[in-house]
């Protein structure tokens, strides 16, 4: 995963010193929020003895893009998001929620049309931090609510991933409404359970997000 960043980030590098300055590009700036469909992989189900579900979630956040081309730009997010699973057996229904703090770095190819409708698609890098970590649901006929490490649960704080996506803007006012539908792959065994760090768990993300953004410089 360093290897990947690296080259990413020295991409990046490179076509920012192949480029104007900051006040002769075209900038865009923006908010966003959405849902999330979260899930976990790998050996989840022999870790907590069941299949984990999707769980729903939010998230909200920002961002920042350079047009390096007509058709190419790069892109630093940062958003608020929830993730983890639902688990269901014999009548109880418990899930695992594990919000972070995630900074992603699109490089995004962008279909110019006559219109005022312009496609999207892109990938890159993200690494996430986590804020928190709770268990909730109803076991045995009750309501609980307790953090993970009470649960006997522990994840490690820090998770790297990959995403890929795709979406459109369509242009409004001074700026553009975006819709964006994209997934999520973390590739950090986020499990830190003592006795248990040979199971690895990952988090898998369906993110639906809409936003605006705004485009100044040039």
């Amino acid at each position: 995963m360093k290897k990947v960043c690296s080259v990413v980030l020295a991409a990046l590098f490179v076509a920012l010193v192949a480029t104007p300055s900051l006040a002769q590009m075209d900038l865009t700036a923006g908010v966003k929020a959405g849902v999330d469909f979260a899930n976990l992989g790998a050996d989840t189900d022999q870790l907590i003895g069941v299949s984990p579900d999707s769980k729903f979630g939010f998230s909200f956040g920002g961002f920042f893009g350079i047009q390096l081309h007509e058709y190419f730009m790069v892109q630093a997010d940062g958003q608020y998001v929830q993730k983890g699973a639902s688990f269901s057996e014999a009548g109880d229904e418990i899930d695992a929620n594990v919000d972070y703090i995630e900074f992603m770095f699109p490089a995004t190819l962008t279909i110019p049309t006559q219109g005022n409708i312009t496609p999207r698609v892109y990938a890159g890098p993200a690494i996430a931090f986590e804020v928190g970590c709770n268990i909730s649901g109803e076991e045995g006929g009750a309501s609980i609510e307790i953090d993970c490490e009470t649960f006997g649960v522990e994840t490690k704080s820090v998770d790297f991933g990959l995403f890929f996506g795709g979406g459109i803007d369509v242009s409004v006012g001074s700026g553009a409404v975006m819709l964006d539908v994209l997934y999520n792959l973390g590739l950090t065994n986020v499990n830190d359970t003592p006795g248990e760090e040979d199971f690895d768990v990952t988090n898998q993300n369906i993110q639906i997000v809409a936003g605006y953004k705004f485009f100044f410089g040039g």
